[in-house]
């Protein structure tokens, strides 16, 4: 659930640098969250229309965004996507920033692997699903990235219903609680398009 050579890369590390010491640190941690990870997810899927050059209409949402909609070109629907790994992980996080710095850096390294694993095995459930009716995924646009502006995590979080369905809230300054948590537009498309054309 937690892919080491990543969480290796966030930490600065190419794999042949890290030594013994470092990596039963890593393991350690790894342990720490597994038994503090309590991941959750949930998404429904709308249907999508390209009103102009830069705006989507999601079912009535109107999303400005040239880079979403460059990522979204030729998508008929979008699937609105969320998870989180839980709040006992943010407790953990909190508890080593005060009693050990080091092992706080890994611990935040080994977390940011373990939502991405998390999404990624999601979103191969997801992609199957899809690929039964003709249907392919397109990588997977958080607000924030590019053009998409923050402030659509309030309509994310109201539509997807958060707080109830993951336990997920949006904090001031739209900072999302759990801090391991990850929002998301997937396009469903009819071409087998796996590749971001926006960059």
């Amino acid at each position: 659930m937690i892919n080491r050579s990543e969480t290796i890369r966030y930490l600065g590390y190419s794999g042949d640098e890290v030594d013994e010491n470092t990596l039963r640190l890593i393991e350690e941690c790894e342990g720490l969250l597994k038994k503090s990870a309590n991941p959750r997810n949930t998404y429904k899927v709308f249907d999508l229309k390209k009103i102009d050059d830069e705006t989507l209409d999601m079912e009535g949402l109107k999303i400005k965004s040239k880079a979403l909609l460059r990522n979204l070109r030729g998508c008929k629907k979008v699937i609105l996507f969320a998870a989180t790994l839980g709040p006992r992980v943010d407790i953990l996080l909190q508890k080593y920033s005060k009693l050990s710095q080091v092992k706080a850096v890994v611990l935040q390294a080994s977390a940011a692997s373990m939502i991405e694993v998390y999404i990624d095995s999601i979103e191969d459930e997801i992609r199957l699903e899809a690929k039964e009716k003709g249907l392919y995924l397109r990588p997977r646009f958080s607000p924030g990235y590019a053009d998409l502006s923050l402030e659509y995590q309030r309509d994310i979080f109201k539509i997807l219903d958060l707080p109830r369905r993951i336990g997920a809230t949006l904090m001031d300054k739209l900072i999302m609680a759990p801090s391991k948590t990850v929002t998301a537009f997937i396009g469903l498309s009819e071409e087998d398009k796996n590749v971001c054309d926006y960059i």
